[in-house]
């Protein structure tokens, strides 16, 4: 039964006659209690400008008829506007989405969220609302905004880009969506997702062809993942619409670089502006400037490129204590190769022989060509290669390698079976040949190999100390041990007394692949490779450059050079810049004699 002048009062509210529909509905109330009256009073008073007394109005409404989703929506949005959203979180959620009064309650909880800043909580009410409700292009922006909130830019790129496009006439949508793909796209990068960082440019790309945030990054994506041909099409676009040359100096260099044109790209690189990105800037003068035989700029690129990526990646007041901890961290790597003897080794629990003899490792100090040789391997149609995957890591679960003649043989087992269970995520259940899990860095872990799996393949890439040292100083590796030519080879040497420690005191399984001898002649080195793995040889195995065309993306700073032909010019690089490492050689020209240089 309709209250006593609710109809007068729903009719002066809705021609906007507020103070006539406030008489009315007090008058009702006044004679006769009805939540209806109560819901509408709470109304009149947030249009006012009142929402405190709107609240106490709207709160008896819904306390009145509980089931009345309408009355608890406005309670929700009124509580809201007055600064209560936490009040509205801590009701119990709401039973369904199957309904339209369900829906529309979580979307009352899903504003509450965002209002109060709760984005976890914002975020899953909107996936609710958004996967109920498909197409719903505002429920997938405010579901975009708050995941990315939460920096879970990958998820919020997805949800904003199906907005634009569901909305594509609406250029906030459209540009909340370019943003959180640039952000996707530089989280992918940082995670060495080259693959997915170029596709969530690329749609930045597409969603705003002028934008040149997305034209730059898309750029050095496609570049980055071998895509030459598209990078000249992109920059021709960016010409085409009238975009300046100049503010594209940097891949315009990029470009020139990768096609040969060397004194082209220096020129083009002096127009770009290296404050825009200094890492990438230096990163590629260091290549520029050594391949035209200017070494002392090249070196001293390298240095402002590795200061950059320190500046990038750790804040100022952190600096002097990630340096204590890299020092402390090389310590340890000096102490445990001097821990590795025959005696230590003699308590180390091995297992029984593998159960498969078709798991090898690639091991070798970073730069050392083991991304060439895994891509030779890669040519056979019986190895697969897994690549920087960090197997042997996880199957220890964080025990120290020092640790290891403590453990026990059922612990080794488990690790084993940590091993396995993540080769068998990894790899193709129809493939039946060998697999070689390449880490370089697994060479200071190379007793915990030979404990797991007892006389397992293990290939070592050597190069000359000096080359190897040098190449990882002038790479942008982010890597703690490489911003300094001393640090990194400090951390050669530790890990290169690691190794020997371990193959003497285990008498492990080991050929050798000098890198020098690879490049030099590759058919020589890789016959006996693929006979120390236990397989026919192929003559697949020699087109590296077809392999690599269809090995996909590179993780590797190789990424570049394994398309190209072998050649020798890298090796005996050091001598160019035997001034700039004399305060090394004392440390690595030893282990260049100890290695047969």
């Amino acid at each position: 039964m309709t209250s006593p002048g609710l109809a007068q009062a729903v009719e002066a509210f809705q021609r906007g006659d507020l103070d006539q529909a406030r008489s009315l509905a007090e008058q009702g109330l006044a004679a006769s209690p009805s939540p209806p009256l109560e819901h509408l009073l709470g109304l009149i008073h947030c249009r006012q400008g009142d929402p405190a007394r709107g609240v106490e109005h709207l709160r008896a409404a819904a306390e009145a008829e509980p089931g009345n989703a309408g009355f608890q929506v406005m309670l929700i949005r009124a509580l809201v506007d007055c600064g209560h959203a936490e009040e509205v979180l801590a009701m119990p959620e709401p039973p369904s989405l199957s309904t339209p009064a369900g829906l529309a309650l979580w979307q009352a909880r899903a504003e509450a969220a965002d209002s109060a800043g709760k984005s976890d909580l914002a975020a899953d009410a909107w996936f609710k609302v958004a996967e109920a409700r498909p197409g719903d292009w505002r429920a997938l922006g405010h579901l975009g905004n708050a995941l990315g909130n939460l920096n879970r830019w990958p998820e919020a790129a997805e949800a904003l880009a199906e907005a634009a496009r569901l909305n594509p006439g609406d250029p906030a949508v459209r540009a909340g969506a370019v943003s959180a793909l640039l952000r996707a796209g530089l989280l992918h990068n940082a995670l060495a997702r080259y693959e997915e960082a170029e596709q969530a440019f690329r749609l930045a790309y597409s969603l705003d062809p002028a934008n040149r945030a997305a034209i730059h990054h898309l750029g050095a994506a496609l570049e980055r993942t071998n895509r030459l041909g598209e990078l000249a099409k992109l920059l021709d676009e960016a010409m085409a619409i009238g975009l300046a040359g100049d503010e594209f100096a940097f891949l315009f260099a990029l470009r020139a670089w990768r096609e040969g044109r060397v004194e082209e790209a220096r020129e083009l690189l002096s127009k770009a502006d290296r404050d825009d990105d200094p890492v990438a800037w230096n990163a590629l003068m260091v290549r520029i400037a050594d391949r035209l035989g200017d070494f002392a700029t090249a070196f001293e690129a390298a240095e402002a490129m590795n200061r950059a990526v320190i500046e990038r990646a750790v804040p100022s007041e952190m600096r002097e204590e990630w340096k204590r901890r890299a020092i402390a961290y090389r310590q340890e790597q000096h102490d445990l190769a001097r821990m590795i003897t025959p005696e230590w080794a003699a308590r180390v629990p091995l297992l029984d022989e593998p159960s498969t003899g078709r798991i090898a490792f690639l091991v070798g100090f970073p730069r050392s060509g083991t991304t060439l040789l895994d891509t030779f391997l890669l040519g056979h149609p019986d190895i697969t290669v897994l690549e920087e995957e960090q197997l042997v890591g996880k199957a220890a679960q964080g025990l120290k390698i020092k640790d290891l003649a403590s453990a026990t043989k059922s612990w080794v087992m488990g690790a084993r079976a940590r091993y396995l269970e993540s080769l068998e995520r990894l790899v193709d259940p129809g493939f039946h040949g060998v697999v070689v899990d390449k880490f370089p860095l697994d060479m200071a872990a190379a007793p915990l190999i030979e404990a797991m799996f007892p006389g397992a393949p293990i290939i070592f890439a050597q190069r000359h100390p000096c080359d190897v040292v040098l190449s990882g100083f002038m790479q942008s590796f982010g890597m703690v041990n490489f911003g300094d030519v001393r640090d990194a080879a400090d951390y050669y040497d530790a890990m290169m007394k690691i190794w020997t420690a371990s193959r003497e005191a285990m008498k492990l399984n080991v050929h050798t692949v000098v890198y020098e001898d690879l490049v030099r002649s590759p058919e020589t080195v890789l016959r006996p490779v693929v006979e120390f793995l236990g397989l026919e040889w192929a003559d697949s195995v020699l087109d590296h450059q077809k392999t690599a065309s269809k090995r996909g993306t590179i993780v590797t700073p190789s990424y570049d050079q394994v398309t190209e032909p072998v050649t020798t010019k890298p090796a005996g690089r050091w001598k160019r810049y035997r001034k700039q490492l004399e305060p090394v050689l004392p440390i690595l020209l030893p282990w260049a004699e100890k290695l047969g240089y």
